[in-house]
């Protein structure tokens, strides 16, 4: 069964209201009307009546359209207002549309009504689909989001178990060999927790802050590699990056290997130095420095082919992010990568 449409008039002349309403019934509209004539009136219906639609005239004795789309606009916006006047210029009518108002038609011309009638409704249930489709979006987003959260959040939980683990296995290795392989395992566990840490307590689920990052990870590194040591200094000079999580993890990775590598091999017996990290990015082109002042890369090593797990990981991590990788050993160690964020469009 069609439901009545519920019609609210501004109208101070009963004949012209009785004009309107026969005409909707001769075109065949079910519906109820209220006949207004003062704003005090007009607002009482508007909230008592919830009208499906408004029709107004241009001007009245004691008030006007011009108010009431006024009032409309602020209180209900989107039900459609109809000016229904015989004064109502083109040029007023266009202004009308401008502020808001959703038709006019000619009291001489009230053939045109009806059609404008349905024209505002079809409108306004097409907004009200757009309306709840882009709520429910919304909710799907968030929904999607709290998701990812709760994945980056597991994820890191399950990394620092595996981390906590390789750390209590340690204390019955004795030999140093075997102990060194666990403990730089469990910073590589380290280095992918933080990022999914990061990325679960942040707004943006696909980037993290990498100067943040960085200077946790070194951090975490130096609590491990140089505990109790004042004679190694970290000079950290980081631009303020936002990186996709799909170039931050094997970036992490990298810098986790090449600090390792400073921390365990650059300074023997002791020796003072400074650790310095540069990372920053001009136009597209990204720059990662990692650099010491320690005894410096072995000559006779080829970094590229040498029989080490963390050597075999930075190369490998450079080249699934399209890095370039360079090594400058005349003093200390500097290892160079520039690279160029990629793609990752469609991914997820």
């Amino acid at each position: 069964m069609e439901e009545e449409l519920k019609v609210l008039i501004l109208e101070d002349v009963q004949f012209d209201a009785e004009l309107i309403e026969r005409e909707m019934q001769r075109e065949g509209l079910k519906f109820i009307s209220r006949r207004v004539e003062t704003e005090i009136e007009f607002i009482k219906e508007l909230n008592d009546l919830n009208p499906d639609i408004i029709l107004a005239d241009h001007s009245l004795p004691q008030f006007d359209g011009i108010s009431a789309l006024d009032i409309v606009l602020e209180k209900s916006e989107r039900t459609p207002f109809i000016f229904v006047s015989g004064k109502i210029g083109d040029e007023f009518a266009v202004d009308m549309l401008k502020k808001g108002a959703t038709d006019y038609v000619f009291k001489n011309n009230l053939s045109k009504l009806v059609p404008a009638i349905r024209r505002a409704l079809t409108e306004r249930n097409e907004f009200e689909e757009l309306i709840e489709s882009r709520n429910q979006l919304q909710k799907a987003l968030e929904e999607k989001d709290m998701l990812l959260k709760e994945i980056h959040h597991r994820v890191k939980n399950n990394l620092m178990i595996i981390s906590n683990l390789l750390e209590l296995q340690s204390y019955y290795i004795k030999d140093k060999a075997e102990l060194d392989v666990f403990v730089d395992s469990r910073t590589r566990a380290d280095s992918m927790a933080l990022i999914h840490e990061r990325l679960y307590k942040s707004t943006d689920l696909k980037k993290i802050d990498f100067r943040e990052y960085i200077s946790d990870l070194a951090s975490d590194l130096f609590d491990i590699y140089a505990m109790g040591s004042d004679k190694i200094k970290l000079n950290i000079d980081v631009d303020e990056i936002m990186l996709d999580i799909n170039t931050a993890m094997p970036l992490g990775l990298i810098i986790n290997e090449l600090l390792n590598n400073s921390l365990k091999h650059g300074f023997p017996d002791n020796i003072s130095g400074t650790i310095t990290i540069i990372f920053n990015k001009s136009d597209d082109q990204f720059m990662l420095i990692i650099k010491d002042d320690g005894i410096g890369f072995p000559q006779d090593l080829d970094y590229e082919k040498a029989d080490s797990l963390g050597l075999e990981l930075i190369n490998s991590l450079t080249k699934q992010i399209d890095g370039k990788l360079e090594l400058n050993s005349t003093n200390g160690t500097e290892f160079k990568i520039s690279f160029k964020e990629l793609n990752y469009k469609g991914l997820s």
